[in-house]
């Protein structure tokens, strides 16, 4: 007997439809990896204050040098949170009015100067510092910042030893990564380049 076979329908074609007039295909989902290194730059800067104390003198006619180490140190701290490893002003520096005298403080291993100038002869002194504070903690918070995004979160930071407040100056320079938080192999090494007006910039 002979089989009737029923024809299969023909569709012909696939038919193609234009867009509506104006209306935009859908995008791909943006990717949540391959972090793109750019150069940004941005203050993260606490001034190095001026200060002004009396030094008192227990006799004699030169100034307090423990004295003045104590106030160096105590406004340095208020500064940067940190006490400083040592303070260090001459000894037996003439009482004069407009006398100058620089002392020597040391952070964190870094050292810099205090200038010390007499208002008087009486050891009432004015103490200044042209030393700019980093915070470790603001260079890392700007690096994260700079790669911001809806779609992207990374955790940035930065190797400076046992530094957590850098004095600023020309040429410093301190290695950093950048990770996704969602896919740790996704890194970049970034170096923060920090100047002596505490300006800092990635590259």
């Amino acid at each position: 007997m002979t089989q009737i076979q029923q024809p299969q329908p023909y569709y012909g074609p696939p038919q193609q439809y234009a867009p509506f007039p104006g209306s935009q295909p859908p995008a791909p989902p943006r990717r949540r990896t391959g972090l793109v290194v750019g150069s940004v730059a941005g203050a993260v800067v606490v001034l190095g204050g001026l200060g002004a104390g009396a030094f008192f003198l227990f006799g004699g006619s030169t100034l307090d040098d423990a004295d003045a180490e104590g106030q160096i140190s105590a406004q340095v701290q208020e500064q940067t949170g940190i006490a400083p490893d040592g303070v260090d002003c001459p000894s037996g520096v003439d009482l004069a009015e407009g006398t100058t005298t620089t002392c020597t403080v040391t952070l964190q291993g870094q050292t810099y100067d205090y200038t010390l100038t007499q208002l008087d002869d009486e050891g009432n002194v004015e103490f200044s510092s042209d030393a700019v504070y980093v915070q470790l903690a603001d260079v890392e918070e700007l690096l994260a910042g700079a790669f911001a995004d809806e779609s992207l979160e990374v955790d940035a930071s930065c190797d400076a030893g046992e530094r957590t407040v850098l004095i600023a100056a020309d040429g410093l320079s301190i290695p950093c990564t950048v990770v996704n938080v969602e896919d740790s192999t996704d890194d970049a090494d970034v170096t923060a380049l920090i100047d002596a007006a505490g300006t800092v910039t990635f590259e």
